[in-house]
């Protein structure tokens, strides 16, 4: 009986297929590492122009878009909090053009980004503010 050599064998078959699984693993991880970053610098990309749009809204009309509630309470940013950034105010101006789902600015896990504001940067740097926006001219222009 001639043996044939042109096949492959069973040991050589697994060992093939435990590798492809072996990189299948370790490339699903890193996709998956590559998602949750790619989240996070939407994120701080939000962020960003949502400072953006504060401060230039302050420069503009020397106050803020939202009112400051009482206590320190966390204000969602909906779209009715948001709507002079958005243009939907009086003024008609864009300062912020962002995509709003279900009537909320939310980060890419889907809830909506919250604003404090705090009344100096001490309160900031106390209360450990993710993100601090000071306003330095506007602390000037009241003690004037």
């Amino acid at each position: 009986m001639k043996r044939s050599d042109s096949g492959f064998t069973l040991v050589e078959m697994l060992t093939v297929v435990g590798m492809l699984g072996i990189l299948m693993a370790t490339s699903a991880t890193a996709i998956s590492r590559a998602r949750v970053l790619a989240r996070i610098a939407k994120a701080n990309t939000e962020v960003r122009q949502l400072i953006g749009a504060f401060i230039a809204y302050e420069a503009a009309y020397d106050g803020w878009p939202v009112a400051p509630p009482e206590g320190g309470a966390d204000i969602e940013a909906t779209q009715t909090v948001l709507k002079e950034l958005l243009g939907e105010g009086e003024n008609k101006v864009v300062f912020l053009n962002a995509q709003m789902k279900d009537g909320a600015f939310r980060d890419p896990w889907g809830l909506p980004y919250k604003l404090r504001f705090a009344a100096s940067p001490e309160n900031a740097v106390a209360e450990n503010f993710a993100t601090a926006i000071s306003f330095p001219n506007r602390s000037r222009i009241k003690q004037q």
